[in-house]
């Protein structure tokens, strides 16, 4: 993915009586990824089915197994949202989700190998998407039709989608630090400078996060998922980067957003530091490669686009009124 080998975790879905498939792709295996997947999976095919079977996987089971399984709080809550009744399979017993791993088979043969090559998650979820729209036109042996005909009757057999969704997002409430971000998970995400102390609502979707304030989303982060990162976002800390003087190149969050080059070519401007600061608001804006081409300048003069020509006032009528040469008093 991007040049580089990522594991990835694939959710399989299929409907029994077509056997119409979906699938989608998540970096972590996580709760809100499980969640967020049942979600995008009725929105595929389009309703409810009345019983879900899922795997005995600890995502969704909170103690116990089959028959006396308890599932999660959270799916709980999707289930009783959805209306559907959750089924869970016993451990080691593969046949009671055959449709599934068959299912896993198929999509690891024909797109898993060999290993695809994507630029982002979302490139990989559409080939994934378009495997499965694919796979409508086969017919399965021993099966009156083809899966895309008998999703039709499967369609016609689920429960309608309620009004709204859910927010599956986990949940904490961090305070703003001291260098203007919040702590979720070992990792670090700026928020606007302004926000400093200030108490948050932190919700991470499966692969980005938002930062809630009294109501208003100030900050949406690409999700880390290592230990003890940092997410910085230039644009928050602009408002006090001109403080630091010549000393703006050695800011963390200037070293995370531009290139090296773009700060050694900096460093060979004779600018003061708010137009430093001008130059950076610019390169959020059009890009490094245009500010150091000479494309854009800290000092551009505006231009007057409706210039407003001003005849010469000839001035000797007041002259003459006060008295040419005289005193004022």
């Amino acid at each position: 993915m991007d040049g580089e080998k990522e594991k990835v975790n694939l959710f399989c879905a299929r409907l029994c009586h077509s056997c119409a498939p979906y699938v989608i792709a998540y970096k972590r295996q996580n709760l809100e990824s499980f969640l967020d997947a049942i979600i995008h999976t009725f929105q595929y095919f389009g309703g409810v089915p009345r019983r879900l079977i899922f795997d005995n996987a600890r995502v969704a089971v909170k103690s116990g197994f089959g028959a006396q399984a308890a599932a999660q709080d959270d799916y709980s809550q999707l289930a009783a949202h959805y209306g559907f009744e959750p089924v869970f399979c016993n451990p080691a017993s593969g046949n009671e989700k055959g449709l599934v791993e068959n299912l896993v088979g198929y999509i690891r043969r024909n797109v898993c190998v060999p290993l695809p090559r994507v630029k982002s998650l979302d490139e990989l979820n559409a080939k994934l998407l378009a495997k499965c729209t694919q796979y409508l036109n086969h017919q399965i042996e021993g099966r009156p039709d083809k899966v895309g005909v008998m999703l039709n009757e499967d369609q016609a057999a689920l429960q309608p989608m309620p009004r709204y969704t859910p927010d599956i997002s986990k949940k904490v409430y961090p305070t703003v630090g001291r260098y203007s971000t919040v702590l979720f998970e070992t990792n670090h995400y700026s928020v606007p400078c302004k926000y400093r102390g200030k108490a948050t609502t932190v919700k991470a979707y499966p692969n980005h996060i938002e930062v809630w304030i009294e109501g208003t989303m100030v900050a949406r982060h690409d999700r880390l998922f290592g230990r003890k990162e940092e997410s910085l976002d230039l644009q928050h800390y602009l408002p006090i980067l001109a403080q630091k003087g010549r000393a703006i190149r050695y800011a963390r969050p200037v070293q995370n957003a531009v290139p090296a080059q773009f700060i050694d070519w900096l460093e060979c401007q004779e600018l003061t530091a708010k137009e430093i600061v001008e130059m950076l608001t610019r390169c959020l804006e059009v890009g490094y490669i245009a500010v150091m081409a000479g494309t854009v300048s800290a000092k551009e003069q505006p231009t007057i686009q409706d210039a407003v020509t001003v005849p010469p006032v000839d001035l000797e009528a007041y002259d003459s009124l006060y008295g040419k040469g005289a005193a004022v008093s």
